[in-house]
This record gives C-alpha cells, sequence and structure tokens, in this order.
C-alpha cells in the first residue's frame, strides 16, 4: 500500500506526490467522470428514442384486421333480384331465361330478359337491388343501353360476375291490381293533434260527417287538405234541422232533407247504417225516394269493408286478404278507425309499390258506379229487354 502523509488541511496525499500534482490528477478524473455520465445519459436517451421509433413503425406496419369479404352465391343474387321483382308486381311470365356466353366472363352461362310495364321505371327496380345487396362488399353496375330502351343491370360479388339481366319496358302489359280508397269513421272525433296528423296523410283519405250544424265548416275545410267526407244517416243525429224521425210529417222530413243535401253539398257519398232505427223505420222509402229526387243515391255501410279486429296481426291479415283478392270487383272502399289505419300502413306502402292504387273515395264510387250500370246493359241485353 503506498506511504501517504496529510498536509495541514487534512487531505491525504500519496507520497512523492506534490500538492499541485495531486490537484492536477483530481481535477481530470472529475472531469473524467463528468463526461461518463452524460455519456451514459446520452445512451439512455438515445436507447428511450429508438424504443419509441420502433414501437411507432410497428404500429403503422402493423396489418389492419381486414373486413371479413363475404362473397355472394350466384343462387343468393337471384333470389335478391326475384324478390325485388315480385315486390313491384313482375308476373312470372314476364321473365324468360336465355343462354349467353360473355366475353371475358365466364362465370355465368345464362341471362334473364325482364319485361316491365310502362308505369313500373326501371331506375326503382335498380335502387331496391342496389339497397338490398349495399350491405355486402358487392360491385353493382347498371347500363343504360338506349335511351327509352331496355336496361342491362350486371350484378358482381368480389369482381366476379354473378347476374346479368336486362329490364324490357312494354306498354301492353299492365299490372292487374286493385284501388283502394279509405274512410276514417272517428276523423271527426280525434284529438286536434291527431287530427293533424290525419290530414297531414299524403292519401286521398275521407272522414265520416253525421249532419249537424257545427260540423259544417269542418267538413268544408277538408278540401284544403285533399280530403273528402261521407254523410253518415244514422241515430246520432242531434240537430233539430236536420233530424230524420219516423214520428216527424212528411213536410218536415223533406226540410231535413233539404238541409242536409244543402249544408254538405260537397260530400263524396251519403250513407245510411243499416242498424239505424232509420233504415229499420216504415219512414226509410220515402227518405230514400226524397234523395233520389235530388240525384243522390242512398249507400249503405255494408258496402264498405270494416277493418277491425282484436289483435294487430289479425287487422293486417284481413287487409291483405281483401288487396290480394282480384275475383271481385277492383275497387275495395274501407272504413276503418285512424288507429287501425296507422296500424296498416307499412303493408299499405308494400302493396301500393306491387302495383296497387290508392285512389280517392269520390273516384272509387264513381267507377263502381260505371261497372255496375254496364253490368245493367249487359243484362237487359241477355234477357232481350
Amino acid at each position: 500500500m503506498p506511504l501517504s502523509y496529510r498536509t495541514d488541511y487534512g487531505i491525504a496525499i500519496p507520497e512523492g506526490t506534490t500538492m499541485l500534482h495531486y490537484v492536477k490528477n483530481l481535477s481530470y478524473n472529475n472531469v473524467l467522470t463528468n463526461h461518463k455520465r452524460k455519456f451514459v445519459k446520452y445512451l439512455f436517451a438515445a436507447a428511450v428514442i429508438l424504443l419509441v421509433a420502433n414501437i411507432a413503425v410497428d404500429f403503422f406496419r402493423k396489418p389492419k384486421n381486414e373486413t371479413s369479404i363475404s362473397e355472394l352465391t350466384t343462387s343468393q343474387i337471384e333470389t335478391v333480384f326475384f324478390r325485388v321483382l315480385d315486390e313491384y308486381g313482375i308476373e312470372p311470365v314476364w321473365i324468360t331465361k336465355k343462354k349467353v356466353k360473355l366475353t371475358g366472363e365466364d362465370s355465368i352461362s345464362s341471362q334473364y330478359f325482364v319485361k316491365i310495364p310502362a308505369d313500373v321505371p326501371a331506375p326503382l327496380i335498380i335502387k331496391e337491388i342496389n339497397k338490398t345487396i349495399e350491405k355486402d362488399i358487392t360491385g353493382f353496375v347498371s347500363e343504360e343501353k338506349k335511351i327509352f330502351g331496355s336496361t342491362e343491370i350486371r350484378i358482381y360479388s368480389n369482381e366476379i360476375l354473378k347476374l346479368k339481366a336486362v329490364l324490357q319496358p312494354d306498354k301492353q302489359i299492365f299490372r292487374s291490381r286493385n284501388e283502394l280508397s279509405f274512410i276514417i269513421y272517428d276523423a271527426f272525433d280525434l284529438s286536434q293533434n291527431n287530427f293533424n296528423n290525419f290530414l297531414s296523410v299524403h292519401y286521398q283519405l275521407a272522414a265520416v260527417v253525421v249532419p249537424g250544424h257545427e260540423v259544417i265548416a269542418k267538413a268544408d275545410s277538408l278540401k284544403k287538405y285533399s280530403k273528402e267526407f261521407i254523410v253518415l244517416l244514422n241515430d246520432e243525429n242531434g240537430d233539430s234541422k236536420m233530424k230524420l224521425k219516423q214520428e216527424y210529417q212528411k213536410e218536415i222530413l223533406r226540410g231535413s232533407i233539404k238541409n242536409i243535401v244543402s249544408s254538405f253539398k260537397n260530400a263524396a257519398a251519403f250513407v245510411v247504417d243499416k242498424k239505424s232505427l232509420l233504415f229499420n223505420s216504415p219512414i226509410y222509402n220515402f227518405v230514400r225516394d226524397e234523395f233520389m229526387k235530388r240525384g243522390i243515391n242512398l249507400l249503405s255501410n255494408t258496402e264498405f269493408i270494416t277493418l277491425e279486429a282484436d289483435e294487430e296481426t289479425e287487422l293486417i291479415s284481413k287487409f291483405r286478404f281483401y288487396c290480394n283478392d282480384t275475383t271481385r270487383t277492383r275497387q275495395k272502399l274501407f272504413m276503418s278507425s285512424f288507429d287501425n289505419f296507422q296500424k296498416i300502413r307499412p303493408e299499405l306502402e308494400r302493396f301500393k309499390k306491387k302495383g296497387n292504387k290508392i285512389i280517392s273515395l269520390s273516384n272509387s264510387l264513381d267507377k263502381k258506379s260505371v261497372i255496375s250500370n254496364k253490368k245493367i246493359v249487359i243484362r237487359s241485353l241477355v234477357n232481350g229487354n
């Protein structure tokens, strides 16, 4: 162990070493130590930076989870295609399938030719097909051949052609459907908010009006909203100037009838309730004839299809039955509460797409009258009258 001695300041200096030399060595060692510390700090900082950079590179280079691409089969796409055609009332006899060989496309060997009525725009069908399959990773191409001409549809799934069809407008074919009209029997009993909802329905609905001075203005205002009304003769009429009671003399009855007709001259129809005392009273024939003298044929409320049921499913089932029925008259006159009408609205929209029409009550009654008159003429000719 080297010898050392202590200075006056208590510092141990190795023997043979001067104070000046010792101080110089000490300063040098301190500087060297500081450099080492700085160097370590720099190395640590560089390591941290490299680690962060490495993590960032891995993050951005890391492959993202690709959405699973499901390729639709030809059968699946054809199912969608034919379902949409059915929803628009396209009859199976209007669809033909033919063999085809397409250049550069060997995935299909046939194509469809579809005749469509003039009232079914091809873009509507194309839009509906596209809407149905757009949730899948599917390419959809529509090509317009020529103005007012055929429309070619090509449907791809994962860039593979799955279906080719040509839509051909044909003025000689028509969708054989029904014409629907609706009477809301409780329209005038609704709250103001619901009555406003009734007025805002874009169909030409009709309301039921029981004769009375207080409802004349309200009935006349319906025309502003493209709505109509019928006058219902039942036992609820409380207006003394419009009452039809069996104990009244004929002159009083004539006066009441005159008041009813003049007050509701814009009515689409005058209807009698078959269950009312009026209909089952001795004066009914007289009342009926008085209306006929004024050019009005009283209808029975039984001529309308009442949409009522205990359950909503039963109500919708009943509505579907009459809408699909094409064996009787094409004019279907429904009488319903506003609540039940709202329940069948989704079904109504579907039947409308299929080709059924929603027309005003007056228009429907006019058509029924023409058809009835034609039948009378035919029966007369057959009987030789």
